[in-house]
């Protein structure tokens, strides 16, 4: 393969405040979804096509995942360009959105619907939606604020599968689209979507 691309996600240290939810006692939590700061970062996992391997980073091995990115010519997330992306940059990985391939703005793309969320209308594209359209299975119950309590438990290594398996999934997607150019609609399982390839 010409195109070096790299597939990543990632999990935060601080839980979002819940609405209309009470707090979990003992957890730290950031302010809101944008306090990226505040949430800090507790792993990050990725999938490089290159090499064929899946890769795990934490804070004493950051730095080789800035390694990945400037290798990369395509960095592929799910939410990548309004979440994870300025995850990682709050935190000193220079990401450029040049050249991300945000796989949930594509499938908004290709459903008609405009390539940021609006209420009442991009619900239902979630990646576990996504995963069980395509594929029958669904990832672990663990995201939102959930990974994050888990963490600060010391359930490390759930919370590092849990984020492993959404690089998966996201590869599974990925490779239908490369080999097919299409994947089938979560919220209008009767249609198929065609997504822009990454590259």
């Amino acid at each position: 393969m010409s195109v070096r691309a790299v597939i990543y996600d990632t999990e935060t240290i601080r839980s979002v405040p819940p609405r209309g939810k009470p707090r979990v006692e003992g957890i730290e939590y950031c302010k809101s979804w944008t306090d990226y700061e505040g949430m800090g970062i507790s792993v990050v996992c990725a999938y490089d096509y290159g090499s064929d391997l899946y890769r795990i980073f934490m804070c004493d091995n950051a730095v080789q995942f800035q390694w990945l990115i400037n290798r990369a010519d395509v960095i592929i997330g799910f939410n990548s360009l309004k979440f994870d992306n300025n995850l990682v940059r709050e935190f000193g990985i220079n990401l450029p959105d040049s050249k991300s391939y945000d796989l949930l703005v594509e499938i908004w793309i290709a459903a008609g619907l405009a390539p940021t969320y609006q209420h009442g209308t991009h619900a239902g594209y979630s990646l576990n939606d996504c995963i069980r359209a395509n594929f029958g299975i669904t990832k672990g119950a663990c995201g939102g604020d959930g990974a994050p309590v888990k963490w600060q438990q010391g359930k490390i290594g759930i919370v590092t599968d849990y984020c492993l398996a959404d690089v998966c999934g996201t590869k599974k997607l990925i490779d239908k689209i490369m080999s097919t150019g299409r994947i089938t609609d979560p919220v209008y399982p009767e249609r198929t979507l065609e997504v822009r390839k990454p590259w």
